[in-house]
């Protein structure tokens, strides 16, 4: 078989491959996770009755969950490393915590002769 000729290109882990639209969350993020909530909370706002104070309510609530969601999705946990968001870290802390762990046990030392 041949030798690869050429340039080799290596693209370190911290390379993202999505372009940040919005405080850094890209377009399919903001589809995938804002618009949902939008149409809900559009949803409930349009629902009777139409009271002033319970129209402002649906409104404040909804635009409290819609912070919520940019928050967790801009926050970016680890200061330098900006390419690591908060679900990557939570989920990278899951897959930690949920390996196989490896001990090694000391052998066990004679307690009465001393």
């Amino acid at each position: 078989m041949a030798e690869h000729k050429g340039k080799k290109f290596v693209f370190p882990e911290n390379v993202e491959s999505g372009y940040g639209i919005f405080l850094g969350i890209t377009l399919k993020e903001l589809l995938l996770y804002l618009v949902p909530p939008i149409v809900i909370g559009l949803i409930i706002v349009a629902l009777p009755p139409h009271n002033v104070w319970l129209m402002l309510f649906k409104f404040m609530l909804l635009l409290i969950v819609l912070i919520i969601i940019l928050a967790f999705l801009s926050s970016r946990p680890i200061r330098h490393r900006p390419n690591i968001r908060f679900q990557d870290y939570v989920k990278l802390r899951n897959q930690f915590t949920s390996r196989q762990k490896l001990f090694y046990i000391r052998k066990k030392q004679n307690r009465f002769l001393k």
